[in-house]
Formats: C-alpha cells, sequence, structure tokens
C-alpha cells in the first residue's frame, strides 16, 4: 500500500479533505479525496436528503460539531492510485494552513469513576440508562505511520467498517466500528440493537451474560422496535438474540430488517430520529443526554456519531463511529465508553473501557 500511503501523508500535509474507508466482510479499500479542497457542513442530517456522499456525523448537534459531508471528486480502489496523481497533489498549496484542532481534556480513572457513581444514583423509575465515556491520551511515538495503522486495522477486523477521514479544522479520525446504525441495499433496510460486552476468552471459557447486559441490550432493542412502530413498518423482521464477535470482543445483537419504501422519501427524518439509539446515549434519549451533557468534561465530537456512504451506487451504509481516535499532533486520543444501569458496578464499568481500549491500542 505504498501509494495509499503516499496519498495520505500529502492530503495531510496540503491539508486536503479526504477519507479512506472499507465495508464488513468487503476486500475493497476506498479513498475518496476532495482535490478542490471543498466538503459541505450540515447541521442536521436532515439536510442531506437524497444527495449522495460520505457522511461524518457527530454524537449529538448539541456538541457543536457539524456534520460533515463529501461528494466524492476523486475516487481510487486500493493501491491503484497513479504518481501523476500523486506529484499533481504535492505542487498544491495548503487548503487550510491556519485552522487548529480541538484536543479533548484525558479522563483519569478516579475522574471516571465519580461520574459513573453520580449518574447510577441518579437513576430513578422512569430514567433506566446512560451512557458514559472518556477520553485515554497516548504519546504519539516517534515513527508513528498512520497509513500502516490504517491497513493493520482492516487487516485485523474484517467484520467492521474501517475508516480513516481528515477534515480540516475538525481533525483527522480513524476507527474500526462493529455497530451498523442503518444499511439499505435494493428494497431491503437494516439496523441492530447492539449491547453488553466481554472479553471473547472470557465467553468461550463460561459462556454466561450478566444481568445487567440482558436488561442494557433489551432497553435498545424495544427503542428501535418502537421507531419502527411508529413509522409504520408492520412486516419488519427481527431476528433471535445473538452473540456478535467483534475482535477480541464479544456482544449482544438484535438484526431488524424492513422494507425501506418507508423511509425511502424522508431518509433523513428517519437517522434523526433513529440516532442516537440507547446503545450510545441511554434511554429515555433526552434525560440521558441531559446527563452525558452535565457529566461529562470532555466533547464527544464525532465519537457515537455515524459514518458511511450514503445514497451512493445505490446503497446505504452508515455505522456508529465507536472503537475510534483522535489523531493530534503529538498523541492519540481514544474515545471509550460504556451503558449504565442500576445494577452497574463502576470498576467494572471501568474495566469494560479498558478492554475495548485495546481494539485500537494493540495496532499502535
Amino acid at each position: 500500500m505504498r501509494n495509499l500511503a503516499n496519498l495520505i501523508q500529502v492530503c495531510l500535509e496540503k491539508q486536503i479533505p479526504f477519507v479512506s474507508f472499507r465495508l464488513p466482510h468487503e476486500k475493497t479499500l476506498q479513498t475518496w479525496v476532495q482535490v478542490s479542497g471543498r466538503f459541505d457542513f450540515f447541521e442536521s442530517i436532515e439536510e442531506i436528503g437524497d444527495q449522495s456522499g460520505f457522511v461524518y456525523a457527530p454524537f449529538h448537534r448539541r456538541t457543536n460539531f457539524p456534520v460533515i459531508f463529501f461528494k466524492p471528486e476523486q475516487i481510487f480502489r486500493d493501491d491503484l492510485i497513479v504518481s501523476s496523481f500523486l506529484k499533481e497533489l504535492a505542487r498544491k498549496e495548503p487548503f487550510y494552513p491556519d485552522y487548529e484542532v480541538a484536543e479533548p481534556p484525558e479522563i483519569s480513572k478516579d475522574e471516571y469513576l465519580n461520574q459513573a457513581g453520580f449518574i447510577i444514583h441518579s437513576f430513578e423509575q422512569n430514567f433506566k440508562k446512560a451512557v458514559l465515556s472518556r477520553v485515554q491520551k497516548l504519546a504519539k511515538p516517534d515513527n508513528f505511520d498512520l497509513a500502516g495503522f490504517f491497513v493493520r486495522m482492516q487487516n485485523n477486523y474484517p467484520q467492521a467498517f474501517c475508516h480513516l477521514i481528515h477534515i480540516p479544522g475538525t481533525g483527522t479520525w480513524a476507527g474500526a466500528t462493529p455497530e451498523t446504525l442503518l444499511r439499505i441495499e435494493g428494497e431491503l433496510a437494516q439496523t441492530v440493537s447492539l449491547a453488553g460486552t466481554q472479553a471473547l476468552s472470557d465467553y468461550e471459557k463460561r459462556p454466561i451474560w450478566q444481568e445487567k447486559d440482558l436488561e442494557e441490550q433489551q432497553i435498545v432493542t424495544d427503542y428501535i422496535e418502537d421507531l419502527l412502530k411508529k413509522y409504520h413498518f408492520k412486516n419488519y423482521k427481527k431476528e433471535n438474540l445473538e452473540n456478535a464477535n467483534a475482535g477480541h470482543l464479544v456482544h449482544l445483537a438484535t438484526r431488524f430488517s424492513f422494507e425501506k419504501r418507508n423511509i425511502e422519501s424522508n431518509l433523513g427524518f428517519f437517522l434523526s430520529a433513529l440516532h442516537p439509539t440507547p446503545a450510545i446515549c441511554g434511554f429515555p434519549k433526552e434525560k440521558a443526554l441531559e446527563m452525558i451533557l452535565k457529566t461529562e468534561n470532555h466533547n464527544r465530537e464525532y465519537y457515537a456519531g455515524f459514518c458511511g456512504p450514503v445514497n451512493y451506487l445505490s446503497r446505504t451504509d452508515l455505522f456508529v463511529n465507536l472503537r475510534c481516535m483522535k489523531i493530534l499532533p503529538d498523541s492519540l486520543a481514544l474515545f471509550l465508553g460504556g451503558g449504565l444501569t442500576a445494577k452497574s458496578d463502576p470498576a467494572k464499568e471501568w474495566d469494560e473501557t479498558v478492554l475495548k481500549s485495546q481494539t485500537l491500542k494493540k495496532l499502535i
């Protein structure tokens, strides 16, 4: 992937917006380069409508980070990038030389345990779940090779949606997420409720889920099912609860499929209703959101948002932005989180975030 590595390096040096991604269980890597330097800002996903491109949406509009949208200008597959194109890019002046990128604060273990305890003791009968996240900062190795890291990420997580994106002014992000938000192909749409986490090695030794994990997953499942009924999906299919492997982790998953025609003309509004699900926010949504904004000391930015190609080649493939990190000048900021319910133990929740951090840490 030498040509891809050179392309990524040039784009970063010249502040050229780009995204590289590979869909789950597919082998082809796509890289979209905005050679004009253009990308669109939207206040809401609803503004995208039926446009075709790549969307990078924040956790919530109240983070003050906009929805980013690329209409592809130049598309490459795998390492098939001609040298003349690279030379042409290298001759350009930087598009956005004066942007500063926000650097999130790291959250210590004591801070996290205090925050988790505060949320757990705040639960009432009508407030069932909230997702607490934290940031872990790692010193960036002197010889850190972002392109090599991205290739390793794809090779290690073939079942995940892997991406690397650079947005001048917003930053450079990479991730390998296991969670589908919405996929549309042909006449069929699909989504999934995903919750509960344990190490795959532990599950293989003792395949038992705790009551807290089962309750957390059921909250997400009920939320999605209620939404499908609200949008009058009468013949949706709900599959049985299953285990979903994600690298060294295993989660609980319930998959839904339904006809796309009910949302064909209002995809943006459906996404606004679906996201954020209780899997990354909580339930009820507004109460959980208020608790998150009141408790967390950092801005989630694009962590727990969603990303992927939309209305592209008659497909939409959107994924919740988990197992991700922001690449900063001198450090790597990992965003980690987990769901809290009344049955949660703060120490065990911390351990779960440590477990999730290994997804990317072991590749650095």
